[in-house]
C-alpha cells in the first residue's frame, strides 16, 4: 500500500495529468495551438508556442494553490495552529514556484510577440529590457513581484504564526497577484469590456479559492482533529464560490458572444460548454459533500469517503483549470464594435435612461448579494431563537443596497464614466447615502447575537470590535481624515481623469469612497458599538465637517475649472448639452442630494442631546 505521502504524490501528479490532457484537447479544439509556419516569416518555434501554454498552465495552478493555501491558513483554520502555520508556509513555497512560473511566463511571451527562439531572446539583454514596454509582459512583472512579497513574507513567519491583520494581508495580496493578466487577455478586448474583466476578476478569484482552498485542506487537514470544523467552514465558502464562478462565467460567455447558438457553432462555444460540464459534475459533488460526507467526517472511520470524493472533485477542477488555460489562448467569435474609450456602448442620455440601462457587472452583483445573503441568515438564525429584531433597521439594510445596486448596476453606472453629474450623483450615494443607511441596519450588533463565539464563524462582530485598527480609525480625527482625503485626490488632482478613463482605478476610487463613507456612517450612527467611546458633541463636529466637505466640492464643481475636460468632451453621449453645464449640475447635486439624509441624522444627534439634557436635569430635580 502507498504510504499517505506518496499517495498524495500521485494524486497530485494525476491531477497536473489530467490538466495537461485537458489543456491539449482545448487547445486543439480551439485553435490555440502553434499556426502552420509561413515560408519567409520568423517564428517563435515550438518550444515557445507549446511552452506558453504549459508555463500559463503552471501559472494558473502555482497561484491557485498559493491563495488556497493562504485561505486554508489565515480563514478556515483556527489561529495559532500547528496546521495553520504549515499553510502559510507551505503558501511561500507555492508563491515561489508562482513568482518563477510568472518569469518563464515573461519570457515565452516575449519570444512569441518578437517571433524569435526562447533562447535567443534570453541571450538578448536589450530584448529581455524590451519586455518592460509592452503591456502582457509588464503583467508578468507585476504577477512576479507579487509572488515574491508573498515567499518573503511567510518566510519571516514564526512559531506563533502571523498576526491576524498580516495574515489577511497577504491573503489579499496574492489575490491581487491574479488580477494583472486579466487585463491584457481576450477579457480587455470583449465587447463590453467593463463587465468582461469583472467577470474575468470574480471568476479567477472565486476559483482559487475555492479550488485551491479544496486542494490545500486535503493536503493539511485529511488527517487533523479539527477537519470536521474546517470541512464545515469550507463548505459554505464553496458554495459562495460555485455561485460566483457560475455567475461570472455567464456574464464573461455572455459579452464574448453574440447569440447563444454560438455555444455550439463555434470552437470557443464548444470550450465555453466543456467548462459548464465540469462545473455541473462539481456541483454534484458539492451537494454530496453537504448531504453525506460533511455530516459524518467527525468519524475518523469515514474519513476516507471525503478524502475519495474530495480527490474525486479536485480531478474535476483540475480538467476545468486546464480547459481554462486552453480557452484564455483561444480566440472569442467577433462580436459588435463599441466605444474604444469607454470600452462599451451608451444609450443617447435621458433622465429615463439612468433607470431603464441596466449594466449587470457580475462583480457588483456578487458583492451587493453576499452581504443581502448574510443578513437574511442572520435575520433566520434570531427568528429560529425567537429573538426580535426591529424592522426599521432591516429596512434601512436592504434600502441601502438598493440605492447602492441603483447606482452600480443601473444606467448611472454606465454614464458615470462619461459625464460628470452621473459620476457625481454615484459617488454622492457611495460616500454618504448608502453607507447611512447601510449603518442604521446595526450588521455588527446583528452579528454579534445571531453568532455565538462557538459557532464556525467564530466570533466575527468581537473580533472588529477589539482590534486595533478598528480602534484607532473611529478616533473622530482619523475618521474625518481618512473620509476627506479621496475627495482632495479625486478633485484636487488629475485622478478624476485617470478613474474615468481606466475601469480599475475607477472600480478601486469606487471602493475607497464607499469604505470611508461606511467609517464616518459608523461612528455617526451610533447604531452599533465602536471599539471606543465617542460623544454625540464628537459626532456633531465630524457630522459639520462631512457637510462642509459636501459644501466645498459642489461650489468648487460649480465655480470652479472644468475637471477631466478633454475626457468627458470624447466621450459624452449624445443628449449632453455640454461638458461645462454637466459639471454644474454635478456641483448641484453634491450641494443637494445628500442633505435629506445629513439633516435626518443631524435632527437625530440634537434630539439624543436633548433627550440625555432632560433626563439629567430630571435627575437632579429628584435629588
Amino acid at each position: 500500500m502507498l504510504l499517505p505521502g506518496r499517495r498524495a504524490l500521485l494524486y497530485g501528479g494525476l491531477a497536473i495529468a489530467v490538466g495537461l490532457l485537458a489543456l491539449a484537447g482545448a487547445l486543439w479544439i480551439g485553435g490555440g495551438g502553434p499556426p502552420p509556419p509561413i515560408k519567409g516569416l520568423p517564428t517563435p518555434g515550438p518550444l515557445t508556442v507549446w511552452g506558453l501554454s504549459v508555463t500559463r498552465l503552471a501559472l494558473d495552478l502555482c497561484s491557485i494553490a498559493t491563495v488556497g493555501t493562504l485561505v486554508a491558513g489565515v480563514v478556515l483554520a483556527p489561529r495559532d495552529t500547528p496546521e495553520a502555520n504549515a499553510c502559510v508556509r507551505a503558501a511561500g513555497w507555492w508563491a515561489l514556484a508562482w513568482a518563477v512560473c510568472a518569469l518563464m511566463t515573461y519570457l515565452l511571451t516575449l519570444s512569441n510577440i518578437l517571433s524569435m527562439p526562447a533562447n535567443e531572446v534570453l541571450g538578448d539583454f536589450t530584448l529581455l529590457n524590451f519586455g518592460t514596454t509592452l503591456p502582457q509582459t509588464q503583467a508578468m512583472l507585476v504577477v512576479t513581484c507579487t509572488a515574491t512579497v508573498v515567499v518573503l513574507a511567510s518566510s519571516r513567519m514564526k512559531e506563533a504564526g502571523l498576526p491576524r491583520w498580516t495574515g489577511v494581508a497577504l491573503l489579499v495580496t496574492a489575490g491581487f497577484g491574479l488580477l494583472p493578466p486579466v487585463y491584457v487577455g481576450h477579457a480587455a478586448s470583449a465587447g463590453d469590456h467593463d463587465i468582461a474583466v469583472s467577470a474575468l476578476m470574480t471568476h479567477l478569484l472565486a476559483a482559487a479559492v475555492w479550488v485551491g482552498g479544496l486542494a490545500a485542506v486535503l493536503v493539511h487537514f485529511r488527517r487533523s482533529d479539527r477537519l470536521a470544523s474546517v470541512v464545515s467552514r469550507f463548505s459554505t465558502l464553496a458554495l459562495c464560490c460555485f455561485v460566483a464562478v457560475t455567475v461570472s462565467g455567464v456574464a464573461g460567455a455572455w459579452v464574448r458572444m453574440d447569440t447563444v447558438s454560438q455555444l455550439w457553432t463555434t470552437r470557443y462555444g464548444l470550450l465555453v460548454l466543456a467548462k459548464v460540464t465540469a462545473l455541473v459534475a462539481l456541483g454534484v459533488f458539492g451537494v454530496i459533500h453537504r448531504r453525506r460526507t460533511i455530516a459524518a467526517i467527525a468519524d475518523r472511520t469515514t474519513r476516507g469517503t471525503f478524502t475519495r470524493l474530495a480527490t474525486g472533485e479536485l480531478m474535476v477542477m483540475a480538467a476545468a483549470t486546464g480547459l481554462a488555460a486552453g480557452l484564455s489562448r483561444s480566440a472569442p467569435p467577433a462580436s459588435g464594435g463599441h466605444n474604444d474609450l469607454l470600452g462599451y456602448d451608451l444609450a443617447p442620455y435621458s433622465v429615463g435612461a439612468l433607470v431603464t440601462e441596466i449594466r449587470l457587472n457580475p462583480l457588483v452583483l456578487l458583492a451587493l448579494a453576499l452581504p443581502a445573503a448574510g443578513y437574511l441568515a442572520g435575520l433566520r438564525r434570531l427568528a429560529r431563537a425567537g429573538d426580535p429584531w426591529p424592522v426599521g433597521r432591516t429596512l434601512a439594510w436592504f434600502a441601502g443596497l438598493a440605492v447602492l445596486a441603483a447606482v452600480l448596476v443601473g444606467g448611472v453606472s454606465g454614464y458615470a464614466r462619461a459625464m460628470p453629474s452621473a459620476h457625481a450623483l454615484q459617488y454622492t450615494v457611495l460616500n454618504v447615502i448608502g453607507p447611512l443607511l447601510l449603518a442604521f441596519g446595526a450588521p455588527l450588533t446583528l452579528t454579534s447575537r445571531a453568532i455565538t463565539p462557538g459557532s464556525q464563524y467564530g466570533d466575527i462582530a468581537s473580533a472588529i470590535l477589539r482590534g486595533r485598527l478598528a480602534a484607532r480609525l473611529t478616533h473622530p480625527i482619523a475618521a474625518l481624515a481618512v473620509y476627506v482625503l479621496p475627495v482632495v485626490v479625486l478633485y484636487g488632482t488629475g485622478w478624476l481623469a485617470w478613474s474615468a478613463a481606466n475601469q480599475a482605478v475607477h472600480l478601486l476610487t469606487q471602493v475607497l469612497f464607499f469604505g470611508t463613507g461606511l467609517l464616518c456612517s459608523w461612528l455617526l450612527a451610533g447604531v452599533d458599538p465602536l471599539p471606543r467611546p465617542v460623544t454625540r458633541r464628537d459626532r456633531m463636529w465630524v457630522l459639520a465637517a462631512v457637510v462642509a466637505v459636501q459644501v466645498v466640492v459642489g461650489l468648487f464643481l460649480l465655480a470652479g475649472p472644468l475637471l477631466a475636460q478633454e475626457w468627458f468632451s470624447q466621450v459624452a453621449p449624445r443628449g449632453v448639452s455640454s461638458v461645462a453645464a454637466d459639471q454644474r449640475l454635478a456641483g448641484l447635486m453634491y450641494l443637494t442630494l445628500p442633505v435629506p439624509a445629513l439633516a435626518a441624522l443631524a435632527v437625530r444627534l440634537t434630539r439624543s442631546r436633548k433627550t440625555a439634557l432632560r433626563l439629567v436635569a430630571q435627575v437632579d430635580v429628584r435629588v
